[in-house]
């Protein structure tokens, strides 16, 4: 189990790991926390997963045992209606318990601050502190249900934000699936408020624990578009798109391919920021493509790179938004989440599907994609996973390979090792490895037990990236017998 990873804490849920004690301790931590920074009034979601109905109620009962004024979504929804939450009602922290798209065995539980960021290490350090030894209860106070015009407003605010984009005189077709999640009752509304003629896959519609229709319920693999394809193919319909259980990630199926992250990132920047004045800004996280990049500069536009973990990305938006002249058109990770305007401060699968939806009315993602390899090269990334024991077992690894870099990595040369835990500016668990044309992050994952590798290849063909892209995969396959 993790405290406080990348995406909160995260475990199995069984006795001694993510269980009800944990959950009690964790909350005790949250208001003990509060309490000590004088902030009252929060918010606390949860999504469709076994027991998160129950823990999120347990979690209500024991923050408002210490007199915080609580409030509780009567359903489950979606993790950034929970930043918008916060926002709207301008509260002061916000818990959601929900594990993503980690397998059905998963729970956690996220924290997240007043300006609907997802807590960053500032915070859940202080909060991580009364852990072992939190405040005691005081006052009980009232638990009260989140209004339903709370949601209300989020669905007409994301349909207002997405509308400008859509090309009224297309008429899209889309299949979608939330794979069993909380997108079911957002997605749909905002999308057929925008005129996009939808067909969804009955048998993910529904909330099911143990996500039983796919292999993975993870907008990132292409075994969880399985009955997306199907539908397509007996729809004749060319797109589909599908969105975790916590419906923060939204991945999209074109004709015959799933588009990764990055590639729906680059036409979403390319869409976007044709609207916007130099010196705009786009954000996305170090680990994220650089094609973006070389976009941003043909228009003039800012890129702000941070660690790996949207909550970071919130942050950086949040520390601008009071300046007059800041614009952002796009902050998103090749993780499949994206984010646009500036109701909600955390990646976001409504936004998402609106975003992509948009962008099907206004040209096939495929043809644009092609258009746009051959005006900036090439580029192609990749994720490659060293499963270990424990989240601990892939910190050991991380470190090993921090004091002890690889000289090559199979026939290519490194001409550059740097250590992000050395950056003045945005210091974090990643190392980086150069080598001509290509980059390659190395990083333990802050939600399971992995070493997690990204790589990212430019060249100015196809062929020659997924040479290269080869060649560097079966080098760094090596490194996990040299640690």
């Amino acid at each position: 189990m993790l405290l406080f990873g990348t995406g909160g804490i995260r475990g199995i849920m069984r006795k001694g790991d993510f269980d009800n004690d944990l959950v009690v301790r964790a909350s005790k931590a949250v208001a003990s926390w509060m309490l000590d920074e004088s902030l009252d009034g929060i918010v606390i979601a949860y999504d469709t997963r076994k027991n998160s109905r129950e823990f999120a109620e347990l979690t209500a009962r024991t923050v408002s045992s210490y007199g915080i004024e609580t409030y509780l979504f009567e359903k489950p929804v979606p993790t950034p209606v929970l930043s918008f939450a916060i926002r709207s009602m301008k509260l002061k922290a916000g818990i959601v318990i929900t594990a993503s798209h980690n397998p059905p065995e998963y729970n956690g539980f996220k924290v997240y601050t007043h300006d609907g960021v997802q807590a960053i290490p500032a915070y859940t350090e202080k909060i991580s502190s009364f852990m072992e030894n939190p405040f005691s209860p005081s006052t009980q106070s009232k638990i009260h249900p989140v209004s339903q015009e709370v949601v209300k407003e989020y669905i007409e605010s994301v349909v207002k934000l997405i509308k400008p984009y859509v090309f009224i005189p297309s008429k899209t077709s889309l299949i979608y699936s939330p794979l069993h999640g909380t997108g079911a009752e957002f997605v749909p509304p905002v999308l057929r408020s925008l005129g996009i003629e939808l067909v969804c896959v009955e048998s993910q519609m529904h909330p099911d624990p143990f996500f039983s229709t796919v292999k993975s319920p993870n907008p990132e693999e292409e075994s969880s578009f399985e009955q997306i394809k199907e539908y397509m193919n007996k729809n004749q319909i060319s797109f589909g798109i599908s969105t975790d259980p916590d419906c923060d990630r939204v991945g999209l199926f074109a004709h015959t391919k799933r588009l990764t992250g990055n590639q729906v990132g680059v036409l979403l920047a390319h869409m976007l920021g044709e609207g916007y004045p130099p010196g705009s800004y786009l954000f996305k996280t170090i680990v994220t493509t650089d094609m973006v990049n070389d976009i941003c500069d043909d228009r003039k536009h800012l890129v702000v790179e941070t660690p790996t973990g949207f909550k970071y990305i919130g942050s950086e938006i949040e520390k601008r938004s009071n300046r007059e002249d800041f614009r952002y058109f796009l902050a998103f990770e090749e993780s499949c989440g994206y984010l646009t305007g500036d109701f909600v401060r955390d990646k976001d699968g409504v936004i998402g599907s609106a975003l992509i939806a948009a962008m099907c009315t206004q040209f096939d993602p495929v043809e644009r994609l092609s258009y746009l390899y051959s005006k900036y090269g090439y580029h192609v990334e990749k994720l490659i996973s060293f499963q270990t024991l424990s989240p601990q077992d892939a910190k050991r690894l991380y470190e090993k390979l921090s004091t002890n870099p690889p000289a090559r990595i199979n026939c290519f040369v490194v001409e550059e090792f740097y250590d992000y835990s050395k950056d003045a500016a945005i210091p974090n668990e990643t190392l980086l490895i150069k080598i001509d044309g290509a980059k390659v992050y190395i990083r333990p994952s802050g939600t399971e037990p992995k070493l997690k590798i990204y790589i990212k290849v430019k060249e100015q063909n196809e062929r020659t990236a997924a040479k290269k892209m080869e060649e560097l995969e079966k080098g760094l396959k090596k490194l996990e017998n040299l640690t």
